[in-house]
């Protein structure tokens, strides 16, 4: 067994994927392949799988190439889903979802999923786009990529755009604030804030 197949295994086992019964038995960047046994509770009425089940093992199956060919520490999430039936799959038979990619790229990728029958009828083909979701930062990284590329100046300046937003913080805060002495130590942070900037500003 592949890593990305072991990979898939351990996170299908503990999500939806594990309560629909997906069992994935191929996975590379380029293709991923997965089995659903049709069993009744995922079944409309006269023992056909449902075609909400039927998309969601196509979805899951184009989420988890996405997820083979992201970057260290990005997410992924569905955006759009096209899915056109053309057979039923009958209750007490398995059907076999082959996912590949049309395109992969920096911010979107799209997969496209092949759901045949036992017989190797085509029974539905599901098209996806999943957008490609950078790491979540930090405050501490957040701030950081403010100040990332800019020169001294431009350090300087934003630095003095951040202390005058500050000390507008502290006179909204000053202003609601009813106890007259906290509202006086709201106020010369106020300052000491705007005294900051002006420095920075003159250098």
């Amino acid at each position: 067994m592949t890593e990305m197949l072991e990979q898939l295994k351990r996170m299908g086992d503990r999500l939806f994927a594990g309560l629909l019964g997906i069992e994935f038995v191929e996975a590379e960047k380029e293709r991923v392949v997965a089995r659903l046994h049709v069993r009744d509770e995922l079944c409309t009425v006269p023992g056909i799988l449902h075609g909400g089940a039927l998309m969601a093992f196509a979805d899951t199956l184009g989420a988890a190439g996405t997820s083979l060919n992201l970057p260290a520490g990005h997410g992924t999430t569905t955006i759009e889903s096209k899915t056109n039936f053309f057979a039923p799959g009958l209750a007490g038979t398995s059907v076999t979802g082959t996912c590949t990619p049309l395109h992969r790229g920096r911010t979107t990728m799209v997969w496209q999923t092949r759901v045949t029958g036992e017989d190797g009828r085509l029974l539905a083909l599901v098209t996806q786009t999943q957008a490609v979701l950078a790491p979540r930062l930090s405050d501490q990284e957040t701030l950081a990529a403010l100040f990332a590329g800019k020169d001294a100046a431009g350090q300087r300046a934003l630095l003095a755009k951040l202390e005058r937003g500050g000390a507008a913080v502290y006179e909204r805060l000053a202003a609601a604030e009813p106890d007259p002495r906290r509202r006086e130590k709201l106020l010369e942070a106020a300052r000491r804030e705007v005294a900051n900037a002006e420095t920075l500003e003159r250098m």
